[in-house]
């Protein structure tokens, strides 16, 4: 679910990838299991949160199930923002890499 996700972000963060990278994006995830997320990566960490987050430097917006598809490896996170079922609002370049910097155990 995204909450496990998002729970389990912050031990799965691994720094060495993301290197000096700081950053605040907020996930806004409609459907079953949705809501609003914030992380927040800087200084070697990541943090994540319930609601919304200050100044994100870009707002991703999915359904609940396709963010979790996209995490899972099931969904490829390019094809899924090109066909539209991942939006991005504001710097997409800074977030190509998200997936990148954690290690999720896979369920």
């Amino acid at each position: 679910t995204p909450q496990q996700i998002f729970k389990a972000m912050p031990a799965a963060f691994r720094p060495e990838k993301a290197g000096p990278i700081e950053l605040a994006l907020q996930f806004n995830l409609t459907g079953d299991l949705g809501g609003e997320w914030g992380v927040e990566i800087g200084s070697g960490a990541c943090r994540t949160s319930t609601g919304q987050v200050k100044d994100p430097i870009a707002v991703i917006s999915s359904n609940a199930q396709d963010f979790v598809a996209v995490f899972d490896g099931s969904l490829n996170a390019v094809a899924a923002y090109m066909s539209g079922r991942v939006q991005v609002a504001g710097d997409v370049t800074a977030i190509m890499n998200l997936i990148s910097f954690f290690e999720l155990p896979q369920e």
